[in-house]
């Protein structure tokens, strides 16, 4: 089942965020900062359908995935904005359909928020191979715009 999030689920939220890092590339390099993180969740939930969004996928009443989102201006400066995902993240434990889910609700959210003109998701190699997320993201009518590029600096 696909929902907005809610305060109490910010727990659950914090160990998935958990999770994903210690499966990400970052897990020997950064650490994460767990109480930002539940800043972000409880920003998200507030405002949740105005200028962000979070959603989550629970499965037998425990939350296994989530997608938070944001807009933004464009060149931060203009008065029309995209919109983005922040964290995408869907459990082993979760629903092989809630991926899906989860990027529909973001979708409609996105293509409904005032003044967004533009959805824009980045793949990262952070966790995994990107390239079967590449494959959702087409289904859904997004298309490639340039290349992320990066440096590992130790």
């Amino acid at each position: 089942m696909i929902r907005p999030a809610k305060y109490i689920d910010n727990l659950r939220l914090t160990a998935l965020i958990m999770d994903m890092h210690e499966e990400s590339s970052y897990a020997e390099r950064a650490t994460v900062d767990t109480q930002r993180f539940k800043k972000m969740c409880i920003t998200a939930i507030s405002q949740h359908g105005n200028r962000s969004c979070l959603f989550v996928a629970q499965k037998d009443g425990m939350v296994e995935g989530f997608i938070m989102g944001c807009v933004d201006r464009i060149y931060g400066i203009s008065k029309e904005y995209y919109a983005t995902d922040l964290f995408f993240y869907v459990s082993d434990k979760a629903n092989p359909k809630d991926a899906m889910g989860l990027l529909k609700n973001f979708m409609d959210w996105a293509e409904n928020a005032d003044n967004v003109i533009e959805i824009r998701l980045g793949i990262s190699g952070v966790i995994g191979g990107w390239e079967r997320l590449q494959k959702v993201y087409e289904r859904f009518g997004l298309i490639q715009d340039g290349v992320m590029m990066k440096k590992e600096i130790t």
